[in-house]
C-alpha cells in the first residue's frame, strides 16, 4: 500500500469517527429534547384533565357526565388515569396501571416522568387538586410523530455522512497527492545521483521535514564519498606500488631462465614463477581499472576511440598470455562506410574486450572469435567460443563482483573481469549482454554508442 493512499485512508477514517462522533452527539440532544417537549405536552393535558374533572363537580349530573364522556372522545392517543385521595380510580381513558413507586415519586417530586420503550408516561401529585378528592393524574401516549422526525434525522444524517466521506476520501487523496509532490521531487532527484559526489538540493524552508530529510542524505553521500575516496586512494596506490616489483621480477625470471638454459627443472620453476607474477599483474590491473571506474564518468578521460583498433590491442594481450589459445579476428565492413567510432576511454575498452577474451580462452573451447560491426547507431564487439557455456542459474550472477560459478574452481581467476566489464560500460553508456547455452558456448556482447 502506497503511502499516499494511507494517508488518505487515515485522514478519511479521522473524519468519519469525527461524524459518527457529531451525529451521535446530535441525535442524543434531539432525542432528549424531542422527549422533554412531549412529557410537558403530556404533563399539560393531565393538568387539563384535572381542570376538567373539578369543573365537573359543579355541573348538573347529565352534562357532567356528557362532559366525561366528550373528555374521553377528545383524547384518542393519550392514556388518562386519575385517582382521588382514597386510592380509588376517578377518571380513566384506556386501560393504564399506575405502579406505587411512581406515585412515590410524584409525591416526592411533585411529578414522575417515565419511558418504556416508545411510550412516555407522566404522573402528577398537585397540592391544589386534593381539595377536589384528585390526588394523582397520569398521562400516556406515543410520540409517533417525533419518532418518526427522529427516524427521518437518522436518514439524513446517514445518507450525508456517506456522501461527507466519498468527498472527504477525495480530498484527502488530492491532499495526500500535492503533499507529497516535494517528497516524490525528492526522491526523483535522488534516483538521478550516480555518483557519490552528486547532492541533493535542500528546500529553502526552515523547520522542513524534507530539507532535513536532503541535508541527513547528503552527509550520508559525503560519508560514502569519502569511504570511497579513500578505498580507491589504496587499492590504485597499492597497484601501482606493486606493479614496478612484478615488472622486476618478471624481468628477472626471464633472464634466469635464459642463463639457466639446459636445466630442465629450474626452466620449469621459473616458468611458474612468471606465470604466476603474470596472473598478479592482470590481478592489479583489473583492481587499478576498477579503481579507475569507480570516480565519477567526467573525471575519466575520453576521446573518439576505433573500437577495431582497441580490438587489435586486446587480441595482442590476450595472445601474449595465452600464446598456445590464439583467438580469431573479425571485422565487419559497414554498408554505408562508417567506422567503428566510439566515444570513450582506450585503455579501459582496451581493458573491457581483454578481460572478456581471456574469459573465453580460459572458459570456453578451441574456437575463440572476437567479431566488430555496426548496427544502426551501435558499435557491437561480440567474443564468442564454443566452449561448454555458462550454467542458466549462473548467467544472472556473473557480472557480480567476486562471484564466480561453481564449476570455474580448478582455472585462475578472482570474479573481478565481468564486473569490471560491467562498470566500464556504465561509465561509456554502453550494455554488457551475456548469452550462454550448456554444451554449446558461451556469447558476450559490447553495445556502444556509434560517433559520428
Amino acid at each position: 500500500m502506497s503511502f499516499r493512499l494511507r494517508m488518505a485512508i487515515v485522514f478519511t477514517v479521522l473524519v468519519g469517527a469525527l461524524l459518527a462522533l457529531f451525529a451521535a452527539l446530535v441525535h442524543a440532544h434531539g432525542e432528549h429534547l424531542r422527549e422533554e417537549e412531549f412529557f410537558e405536552r403530556l404533563e399539560d393535558r393531565a393538568v387539563l384533565v384535572e381542570r376538567i374533572l373539578v369543573e365537573l363537580r359543579s355541573m348538573p349530573m347529565a352534562e357532567a357526565e356528557h362532559l366525561e364522556q366528550a373528555l374521553r372522545d377528545a383524547l384518542p392517543d393519550v392514556s388518562i388515569l386519575v385517582i382521588d385521595t382514597m386510592g380509588e380510580v376517578m377518571f380513566q381513558r384506556a386501560p393504564i396501571e399506575m405502579p406505587a413507586s411512581w406515585r412515590e415519586t410524584a409525591t416526592r417530586k411533585g411529578r414522575a416522568r417515565i419511558t418504556q420503550g416508545k411510550r412516555q408516561y407522566v404522573v402528577v401529585d398537585r397540592p391544589e387538586t386534593l381539595p377536589f378528592g384528585i390526588r394523582y393524574t397520569m398521562s400516556s401516549a406515543v410520540d409517533a410523530h417525533g419518532l418518526e422526525s427522529m427516524a427521518e434525522l437518522r436518514r439524513s444524517m446517514l445518507l450525508t455522512g456517506l456522501v461527507a466521506l466519498l468527498v472527504t476520501a477525495g480530498l484527502s487523496w488530492l491532499y495526500a497527492s500535492w503533499a507529497l509532490v516535494p517528497v516524490r521531487l525528492l526522491v526523483r532527484k535522488a534516483a538521478e545521483i550516480h555518483e557519490p559526489t552528486e547532492r541533493l538540493p535542500v528546500p529553502q524552508r526552515r523547520g522542513d521535514e524534507l530539507a532535513e530529510m536532503a541535508i541527513t542524505f547528503n552527509e550520508l553521500l559525503s560519508r560514502i564519498d569519502k569511504a570511497f575516496s579513500v578505498q580507491r586512494s589504496f587499492i590504485a596506490n597499492a597497484s601501482h606500488e606493486l606493479r614496478t616489483p612484478l615488472t622486476i621480477l618478471r624481468g628477472e625470471a626471464h633472464q634466469a631462465r635464459q642463463l639457466a638454459d639446459g636445466n630442465t627443472a629450474i626452466m620449469l620453476r621459473l616458468k611458474g614463477i612468471d606465470e604466476q607474477a603474470m596472473l598478479m599483474q592482470d590481478l592489479l590491473e583489473q583492481l587499478l581499472w576498477l579503481a579507475q571506474t569507480g570516480g565519477a564518468s567526467e573525471r575519466i578521460p575520453s576521446e573518439a576511440v576505433r573500437l577495431d583498433e582497441v580490438a587489435e590491442r586486446a587480441l595482442e594481450r590476450c595472445r601474449a598470455r595465452y600464446p598456445d589459445r590464439p583467438a580469431r579476428f573479425a571485422m565487419e565492413a559497414d554498408p554505408e562506410g562508417r567506422e567503428p567510432l566510439v566515444r570513450g576511454n582506450a585503455v579501459l575498452l582496451t581493458a573491457t574486450l581483454y578481460n572478456l577474451l581471456t574469459n573465453a580462452v580460459k572458459y570456453g573451447g578451441e574456437r575463440v572469435e572476437l567479431r566488430i560491426s555496426i548496427v544502426g547507431d551501435e558499435v557491437h564487439a561480440i567474443i564468442s567460443d564454443n566452449g561448454k557455456g555458462i550454467p542458466p542459474q549462473a548467467v544472472a550472477r556473473v557480472k557480480e563482483l567476486f562471484y564466480r560459478a561453481s564449476d570455474t574452481g580448478p582455472l585462475d581467476g578472482h570474479g573481478i573481469g565481468l564486473a569490471l566489464v560491467e562498470r566500464i560500460m556504465q561509465v561509456h553508456g554502453g550494455r554488457l549482454e551475456i548469452t550462454a547455452v550448456e554444451g554449446k558456448g558461451t556469447v558476450a556482447m559490447v553495445r556502444l554508442p556509434l560517433t559520428f
